[in-house]
């Protein structure tokens, strides 16, 4: 789950689900960084997003990482982010 700035209509963070998978390396461990690429399950919640931002991960309400977006490419709906 990923909080991308979107709001639910109570005003609460709304968490976005994308698939992931991490360029050039089996897994990413925890602690690890890497490039990923996210593919979002709904990417119209996710066109609002430019190079330079900053996204958090969670697994719970938790953060467990965060990503700064390195490319926004919605033609093939997925999006490359950089070590952060």
């Amino acid at each position: 789950m990923w909080n991308i700035g979107n709001s639910t209509p109570a005003g609460e963070p709304e968490h976005n689900i994308a698939l992931i998978w991490v360029e050039d390396a089996p897994a990413l461990e925890p602690g690890g960084r890497a490039t990923v690429r996210l593919a979002p399950l709904t990417p119209r919640s996710w066109r609002h997003l430019e190079p330079g931002q900053v996204i958090t991960m969670h697994e719970t309400r938790t953060v467990a990482g965060t990503a700064v977006v390195l490319q926004a490419d919605f033609r093939h709906t997925e999006m490359c982010f950089g070590e952060s």
